[in-house]
């Protein structure tokens, strides 16, 4: 069945005691003083109607006595910290032994009481074991909200969407002790929901169904605007021996929209899901539909300055007849040797906003000489030389494009020194320009020109190699020949 429940969801205070004796007097006189303080009360008269009882019911508390007429309190003691690990068992004996009580606290047994009793006896064995369980349960909030905390902590530094939603998944998985998880995106209406992420499934039928049934969880969710627990071990949910033990969905809600929702399923674990756990899925969802909507945010703002660059270098381009389409080859080729010098992902994007703006500062070079079909005199070329620090004073006032100051700035310097605008030489380069000198000279050198034709790639990988040490860094030149030889560079010609 599935079990509407509202978002403040509240725990009770009231614990369930199991108490087993096959001396029904006795059991009546447990029942009379465990009830007198506030606690439910679930009684059983063998070993066997213990037994059936313990993984049917939510059960805080056991007192049974070890010698029965069909069993043994230790065979009950054992299955009730099987199924209720955070139970606490009491045992009770007419003929107590020093040895009989190590041997049962070292099985698990929380305490130990011997009969005949008087009620004080019982109401402070039983008092402890409550305090036992309120601590123990505040301890496990606290370790939650401390996990929950951090999480959000760094869900608020990621801004790439995929590595936030397998974050949020697999924080799911671990913190409820699931076995499977999913995020659903709501598209086309809030009744729609389209499969985004997972994690703990593969491609076979049964994870199919997971997912089929997942489906149809966050349709109910969403469409009702609550999250909701399902909990049915009749259900059509199930593939040969596996099935579906318990599941949650949580709607993902950022200013009052519905982005989707958090599923999170129990296949192995056989416990169903607490109304406690559903209220901690709330706050994660919570978390993690903010952190979407800022991930969201920042790649259309992300998406927008890429656009603004490829703007302002189209303008470049529009008055070069030349060298329309080299700056996106001098990215795509500059991306390929970074990845052979082991270049992290995430400095790509400032890559190719550096690549798209490297020659912005032709902007102030005249067309007489940007277009002159023949070689540039002295001072014509002087005035060239200027292009990458007309370029850099361009973007330093924008903070987004500051990081490709140096590629715009030092894509002309030269190992030995003798580059330009600032004759740096070595590594006082920073590695964007001699990464970029590279891949500029090897565009350039298989670019048509008015007064010859484009040569080969192969050519142009020996004039970088005969200038390695003076001209180029003979580390990017490695790399270069690296991605040569793998053939990541064959796109060059491809694109022209």
């Amino acid at each position: 069945m599935v079990v509407d429940l509202i978002n403040n969801i509240k725990t009770t205070e009231h614990n369930t005691v199991l108490v087993v004796d096959d001396e029904p007097h006795v059991v009546d006189i447990l029942r009379e003083i465990l009830q007198e303080d506030n606690l439910d009360v679930i009684t059983a008269y063998s070993a066997a109607e213990a037994l059936s009882i313990i993984p049917r019911q939510n059960i805080n508390i056991v007192l049974t006595d070890m010698l029965l007429g069909d069993g043994s309190g230790i065979d009950i003691m054992l299955e009730a910290k099987r199924v209720h690990p955070d139970s606490q068992v009491i045992l009770m004996t007419g003929r107590p032994t020093i040895q009989d009580a190590v041997d049962v606290i070292k099985q698990g047994a929380y305490d130990f009481l011997v009969k005949p009793f008087s009620v004080e006896a019982v109401k402070m064995t039983i008092d402890r074991a409550v305090e036992r369980i309120r601590l123990e349960d505040e301890n496990i909030k606290l370790r939650e909200l401390m996990s929950f905390y951090q999480i959000s902590e760094a869900m608020g530094s990621i801004v790439n969407l995929e590595t936030l939603l397998n974050l949020i998944l697999t924080t799911s998985v671990k913190e409820f002790e699931a076995d499977a998880a999913m995020i659903f995106f709501a598209r086309g209406g809030v009744t729609d929901p389209q499969p985004r992420a997972a994690v703990g499934l593969g491609t076979d039928d049964f994870s199919r169904i997971v997912v089929e049934h997942c489906v149809a969880i966050s349709n109910q969710a969403l469409k009702q605007s609550s999250p909701l627990i399902f909990d049915d071990p009749e259900s059509e949910y199930s593939w040969g021996e596996k099935s579906i033990k318990s599941s949650m969905c949580q709607t993902l809600l950022a200013k009052g929209k519905s982005l989707g929702t958090l599923n999170v399923v129990r296949i192995n674990n056989g416990h169903h899901f607490s109304t406690g756990q559903l209220a901690g899925l709330s706050l994660l969802a919570s978390k993690a539909a903010t952190a979407i909507e800022n991930s969201r945010l920042y790649e259309n703002l992300k998406r927008t300055y890429i656009s603004t660059v490829e703007v302002l270098a189209n303008a470049v381009e529009a008055r070069d007849s030349y060298t329309r389409g080299h700056t996106e080859r001098v990215y795509l080729l500059a991306k390929a040797i970074a990845e052979e010098l082991g270049w992290k992902p995430e400095k790509f994007a400032d890559l190719q906003i550096g690549a798209l703006l490297h020659d912005i500062g032709k902007i102030g070079v005249p067309d007489s000489i940007l277009n002159k079909p023949g070689p540039l005199t002295n001072d014509e070329l002087e005035i060239m030389k200027q292009h990458p620090i007309i370029g850099a004073r361009m973007v330093e006032a924008i903070p987004f494009l500051k990081s490709a100051i140096p590629y715009i700035l030092c894509h002309h310097e030269r190992h030995d020194g003798k580059g330009y605008p600032h004759g740096l030489s070595g590594d006082l380069i920073p590695l964007e320009g001699r990464l970029l000198a590279v891949v500029d000279t090897i565009d350039a050198y298989t670019s048509d020109r008015p007064y010859r034709k484009g040569r080969s790639l192969a050519s142009a990988m020996d004039e970088i190699m005969r200038f390695s040490g003076t001209q180029f860094d003979p580390t990017v030149v490695e790399a270069c020949l690296t991605a040569f030889r793998k053939g990541k560079l064959n796109f060059l010609f491809e694109k022209k």
